[in-house]
C-alpha cells in the first residue's frame, strides 16, 4: 500500500466530490486534479494538496485523515469477508428483534428515531458501519495475537482485571419488597455466611439468568467493562474495589439485590483464560482507545509522498503522547 497526497486526499473527500465533475487523474501545473467543477461555463478544478492542507489543519480533520488511511490500510491487509457481513447482519437482526419485542408496531420508529440520533440515516447505514466495525476488530485481534505477551502485561497494569461472580435476589419493588423475597434475601445472606460455596449458591438461587447456570461467573471483568449497564453502577464499583476471595454484603440494585465476589485475580491465570479465549471479544481488542495507532505503526507503509508521511506520524506521535498523559505520565 502506497499513500500520497492524490490517493490520500480521495480516500477522505470521495464522498464529497461524487457527482462534481469528470476529472480523470489529471495534473495542472503539476497539482493533481481531483474534480473539476463548473460555473457560467467556465471551470474550477480542485486540487489535492489544497484538499489535503484544508483537511489537515483542524483537530477533526486529521482524526479523519488518519480513520481514512487506517481504513485503506485495512482494506488491503483485512479486506471485508462474508464473515464480516454475516455477523454485521446478525447483530442487526438481533437489534431488531429486541425492538420489535419491546415496541412491537411502533418497533421502526423507535428504531430509526434511535439511528438518527446516533448518526446513522437507515438500518442499511447502521450494517454498513457495524461491518467495518468487525473489520477493524480483526485488525487488532491480529496484533494482538501476534503482540500477546505485550499487550497483556499493558492490559494487566492499565485494566485491573479480575474474575467475579455474582448472584442476583429479584424484587419487584426493591423499596417494598414482598416477604418472600425478603425471607430469600437472608437466605441467600446466610449462606453466603456459611461454608457453601459462592458458585452452588448462585446455581441454586439467583434470579440472573445471564449467570445462573455458570454458576454465578460473570468472566474476567475489568475497568472497561461497563457492566453498569446491566448491574448498576455500584456493583461494578465493587466488583473492582474487592480482593481476591473476597464477597459483598448485599449491593441494592434497580430490580433486586445483588452479591458479588472476586474469585481470581492472579496474572498467570488470567493471562492463559484471554489467550485460550482470544477473539474480536476479548477486553484486549477495547480496553485501550489508542490501540489502532500502535496496531497500524506495526506495518510497513509504505508512502509516496513526504508530507503525508510526515502528517501521519505526527498524528500518531500525537495520540500516543494524549494515551501516556491519560495514563497519568508527562509529555
Amino acid at each position: 500500500m502506497k499513500l500520497g497526497k492524490y490517493a490520500a486526499a480521495l480516500v477522505v473527500t470521495s464522498f464529497l466530490l461524487t457527482g462534481c465533475g469528470n476529472s480523470k487523474t489529471v495534473k495542472e501545473d503539476g497539482k493533481y486534479v481531483v474534480a473539476s467543477l463548473s460555473k457560467d461555463k467556465k471551470d474550477k478544478n480542485i486540487f489535492a494538496d489544497d484538499i489535503f492542507e484544508d483537511i489537515t489543519n483542524t483537530t477533526s480533520g486529521k482524526s479523519a485523515f488518519f480513520e481514512a488511511v487506517l481504513q485503506q490500510l485495512m482494506d488491503d491487509k483485512f479486506p471485508i469477508d462474508d464473515d464480516m457481513e454475516t455477523d454485521a447482519k446478525r447483530t442487526v437482526d438481533q437489534i431488531q428483534a429486541y425492538y420489535e419485542s419491546q415496541y412491537g408496531d411502533s418497533a421502526e420508529e423507535q428504531l430509526n428515531t434511535i439511528l438518527s440520533s446516533s448518526g446513522y440515516a437507515s438500518l442499511d447505514a447502521y450494517r454498513e458501519a457495524m461491518v467495518k466495525a468487525y473489520q477493524k476488530s480483526n485488525f487488532l485481534l491480529d496484533y494482538v495475537e501476534n503482540n500477546f505477551d505485550e499487550v497483556f502485561d499493558d492490559y494487566y497494569t492499565q485494566s485491573s482485571p479480575r474474575e467475579a461472580s455474582i448472584i442476583k435476589v429479584a424484587m419487584t419493588d426493591v423499596d417494598n419488597p414482598t416477604e418472600a423475597e425478603s425471607t430469600k434475601l437472608n437466605e441467600v445472606a446466610a449462606l453466603i455466611s456459611s461454608s457453601k460455596s459462592f458458585g452452588d449458591i448462585a446455581k441454586d438461587y439467583s434470579d440472573d439468568t445471564a449467570t445462573k447456570m455458570n454458576k454465578g461467573s460473570l468472566g474476567v471483568i475489568d475497568k472497561t467493562s461497563s457492566i453498569s449497564s446491566t448491574y448498576g453502577s455500584d456493583v461494578e464499583t465493587k466488583i473492582l474495589a474487592l480482593n481476591e476471595g473476597e464477597t459483598s454484603e448485599a449491593i441494592k440494585g434497580s430490580d433486586g439485590y445483588y452479591f458479588v465476589t472476586v474469585t481470581n485475580t492472579d496474572k498467570d491465570t488470567i493471562k492463559k483464560s484471554l489467550k485460550k479465549d482470544l477473539s474480536i471479544d476479548s477486553p484486549l481488542i477495547s480496553y485501550d482507545l489508542y490501540l489502532p495507532y500502535i496496531a497500524y505503526q506495526s506495518y510497513d507503509v509504505k508512502y509516496s509522498d513526504d508530507d503525508v508521511e510526515k502528517l501521519v506520524n505526527s498524528i500518531i506521535e500525537e495520540a500516543l503522547k494524549e494515551r501516556e498523559t491519560s495514563r497519568g505520565g508527562t509529555e
